[in-house]
């Protein structure tokens, strides 16, 4: 597996965007309320097939030698890992010479659905492939701080299927994650991290050299970014800034308006802080 190739892939098929901020390009605003320069969308690459099947197809060789030893069947987290998860599945049979469709698949819901039999994992039940006591891949496209792919995993223990491994096609490799993981007594392959990603963008010169370093700084310390460039930030972030001692102020919402706050993100009830000078 080239690891180069697979990141020059996906930072050409525009997954991966990193921002100038400090020349004056404009923030990704966050589903948080945060801002930063970086913004990552690998579940965007459904649309480019071509991209996502070659991807998988690495991965799926990272993946090929715990078959039948760490997992049994592949589980995709919905709804960013279900479309990946199906077209491993397919990769690794072709790997391994093995038949279509010997490798099972099943998808997890974010929340139980209402009506119906309410399950939380979709493809198992009444499915012949399956029985408990089989071991479970989880998939996502992206691991972020793992919470999605730890609780995955919390699940499909519950359901009877044993857990050891996750995968996906990028990690962003923070600390807490890897913590996280290693609470929950699993093992992470990803294809590419997030540093990796970010060291080829530089060499490449596919993304700027100063918004490489900006990013960096951000993804090490994004209260302290956001802080240092004078952007008022939303509560959680607010009092993890004042357990690192530095005094922060609420804000009203025309007050966080007319210091810089995202206007949406004020008017979906996003409470902004700012730092005390």
């Amino acid at each position: 597996m080239d690891i180069k190739e697979a990141g020059i892939k996906i930072l050409d098929a525009g997954a991966v965007e990193v921002r100038d901020v400090d020349g004056g390009k404009d923030h990704f605003v966050y589903t948080t309320g945060n801002r930063g320069p970086g913004y990552v969308m690998i579940k965007g690459l459904v649309g480019q097939r071509k991209v996502l099947k070659f991807l998988v197809r690495q991965l799926a060789e990272k993946l090929a030698p715990l078959f039948r030893q760490q997992f049994d069947f592949i589980n995709g987290n919905a709804t960013g890992g279900m479309v990946p998860a199906w077209q491993l599945a397919d990769s690794l049979e072709k790997l391994l010479s093995l038949e279509e469709g010997e490798i099972p698949y099943t998808y997890l819901r974010g929340s139980r659905k209402t009506g119906g039999h309410g399950e939380l994992v979709t493809g198992d039940r009444n499915n012949p492939l399956i029985t408990s006591g089989m071991s479970a891949l989880v998939f996502e496209e992206l691991v972020n701080y793992a919470e999605t792919t730890t609780n995955a995993a919390v699940t499909l223990r519950e359901h009877g299927y044993p857990v050891s491994h996750a995968a996906c096609i990028l990690s962003y490799d923070h600390p807490e994650a890897r913590e996280r993981l290693r609470a929950a007594d699993m093992d992470l392959v990803a294809l590419i991290t997030l540093p990796e990603l970010l060291v080829i963008a530089e060499e490449t010169g596919k993304i700027p050299e100063r918004a490489v370093r900006s990013y960096r700084d951000f993804l090490t310390d994004p209260i302290g970014w956001q802080l240092q460039r004078g952007l008022v930030i939303p509560a959680d972030s607010a009092k993890a800034a004042k357990v690192r001692g530095i005094n922060m102020r609420k804000l009203l919402p025309d007050e966080a308006i007319s210091l810089g706050a995202p206007n949406d993100k004020v008017n979906e009830g996003v409470i902004y802080w700012a730092k005390v000078a």
